[in-house]
């Protein structure tokens, strides 16, 4: 009896056991079919926000492309935004542009998907976060792509065989406040000077020094001519037809000495105190007595008791060589007077002796005398009409710069700090402003060596921050272009190169501590380059080099190239 109700029981519970498995195996293959399904649709759901995310990418790149292209026009930004979003592909588009020239991808992306795509241009508002129209040149502009028909890979089996996604955005040019830091230290005049021959030749620098003759107006002093020319001083008129009329041309070592009637004797005394008496025959000799002349006796024509006529010349005298250039009878044009021209034409150690011109007058050693000695603006104040090197190309290359932020009708602001000040610091010569024209007039303005002679870099870059500082927008991109052709030497009242430079480097961390670029531009071959480059590097800006042993015009198209550069290198941000 038991035997049997085991038996049943255990037939019942294989029953039991063989259904459940029957239904798992159902439950297992309807769920696989569920998980399938959401399987597909998590891969469909992941490829579509794939190629959302690709999309903006690619929008976002063509946007930022297109925007830093608006400085050539509206259709080189159009080029741009073509490119880029075929540079970018979404998806397989890639297959379509593999090994074509990009010209032949870009015909075939605007063929084919054109019409998906919007482009807009203008000024961005950001209180309606839109793109307005312009009726200046555009500043911002908006890209929307939309590509539809992107296939599924499984959404065919639930009756959806493509989607569609879109993606925009807007870029626009980043307002800056630009602090331009000019060296108007006396070496800014140096290419305009006799020491330059050696490096830029004897032509092209006579040459600038006539222009900046002739910037000055051709002034007319004396009888002194271009060209530096021996002094000839001239005895008194003859008051009887027996009397002479003698000039002494003076050459240093030799006297020159003419007469309308003829010599009875010349003596000649030299720099060592002896004289030397010579018996020309004629009316005219050159007499090279073996030494500095110093003064001359000439001994021509007849006086009214008979005895010789004796004429003196005292070469010792600044008063002599005055009268031989008829400058005792001219005002000096500035402050000061002749003596300190006179005796730099004497001196036995400047360049104007190694250029030749020891003991000759003449325009354009005025003009070197000027620019070497006097070129402080309180002692020369009309230098800055002159065409002085490297001087004029900065000048020249800063309106060039204002001229090209000016056309771009942007909303850049600038401003101007020169270094030396009058006491040996710095000048705010303007505040951020974009009244462009003021920057140019109060640049052309000035002249090397305006205020101070030496080179205190740090001070202007103070000048600059603290006008950041002080009148900068805060959505604005703040930087400071600094240009030098010198080595820092001044600080804190004093000649010290050591402290100067460290007071620069500690400048370009004040400046990089609020994010202020700089951008340094260091000049010729007496430029302290590596500080310049490390001003660069402190603050994530850009050093530009300008090699020295040029000539006035390479100086000149080698800034123009640098300040067009950085006058094009805008920043830019996306807005949207």
């Amino acid at each position: 009896m038991s035997r049997r109700t085991s038996s049943t029981d255990e037939e019942k519970s294989c029953v039991r056991t063989a259904r459940k498995r029957g239904i798992i195996v159902v439950l297992a293959a309807a769920l696989m079919i569920v998980m399938m399904a959401m399987l597909a649709f998590s891969i469909d759901v992941g490829y579509m926000y794939t190629m959302q995310s690709q999309l903006q990418r690619s929008v976002d790149a063509a946007t930022l492309a297109g925007a830093g292209s608006l400085i050539n026009g509206e259709d080189a930004s159009t080029d741009a935004i073509h490119e880029y979003l075929v540079r970018n592909p979404v998806g397989t588009q890639w297959k379509e542009y593999d090994n074509q020239p990009i010209a032949d991808s870009v015909t075939h992306f605007m063929t084919n998907y054109s019409q998906g795509l919007d482009i807009s241009y203008g000024d961005w508002d950001s209180n309606s976060q839109q793109v307005i129209p312009s009726t200046r040149p555009p500043s911002t502009v908006k890209v929307q792509m939309r590509y539809d028909n992107m296939p599924f890979f499984f959404g065919h089996l639930l009756g959806r065989d493509s989607f569609s996604i879109s993606a925009q955005s807007a870029a626009a040019y980043q307002p800056r406040d630009i602090m331009v830091v000019l060296d108007l230290s006396g070496s800014m005049n140096d290419d305009s000077e006799f020491s330059a021959f050696g490096k830029l030749g004897v032509d092209s620098v006579t040459a600038n020094q006539q222009q900046i003759y002739q910037d000055l107006g051709s002034p007319n002093y004396g009888n002194m001519k271009f060209t530096p020319q021996w002094a000839v001083a001239k005895g008194p008129a003859p008051q009887t037809s027996e009397q002479a009329q003698v000039s002494a041309e003076y050459q240093y070592s030799t006297v020159v000495v003419n007469s309308d009637k003829s010599f009875d004797r010349v003596r000649v005394r030299r720099s060592d105190g002896n004289t030397v008496t010579y018996y020309p025959s004629g009316n005219s000799g050159s007499f090279t007595p073996g030494g500095q002349v110093r003064e001359v006796w000439a001994y021509s024509g007849k006086n009214g008791d008979g005895s010789n006529q004796v004429h003196y010349f005292n070469f010792t005298s600044r008063d002599t060589f005055a009268a031989a250039l008829g400058l005792d009878q001219v005002s000096y044009p500035y402050s000061g007077n002749w003596s300190a021209y006179l005796d730099y034409c004497m001196s036995s150690s400047n360049q104007n002796k190694n250029a030749g011109f020891r003991y000759k007058f003449g325009y354009q050693n005025l003009i070197v005398f000027w620019l070497e000695q006097r070129s402080l603006n309180s002692q020369m104040p009309d230098m800055w009409k002159g065409s002085a090197q490297p001087i004029t190309a900065v000048k020249n290359s800063v309106e060039l710069f204002v001229h090209f932020i000016e056309e771009s009708q942007s909303d850049d602001q600038m401003g101007l700090a020169t270094y030396d000040g009058p006491d040996g610091e710095s000048v705010l010569e303007s505040t951020l402003t974009n009244n462009y024209s003021f920057i140019t007039t109060q640049a052309n303005r000035r002249q090397a060596g305006h205020y101070h002679n030496y080179t205190n870099i740090s001070a202007g870059m103070k000048e600059a921050r603290e006008e950041l500082d002080a009148r900068a927008r805060p959505g604005a991109f703040k930087m400071i272009v600094l240009l030098t052709d010198g080595v820092a030497n001044w600080n804190n009242g004093g000649y010290n190169i050591s402290a100067a430079r460290d007071a620069v480097i500690h400048e370009a961390h004040l400046s990089a501590d609020r994010n202020y670029v700089i951008v340094t531009i260091s000049l010729g071959a007496g430029a302290d380059k590596d500080l310049m480059q490390q001003v660069a590097d402190i603050t994530t800006g850009s050093h530009f080099n300008i090699p020295g042993g040029q000539t006035v015009q390479e100086y000149a198209e080698d800034l123009t190239e640098v300040f067009q550069k950085i006058a094009a290198h805008r920043p830019l941000r996306l807005v949207q």
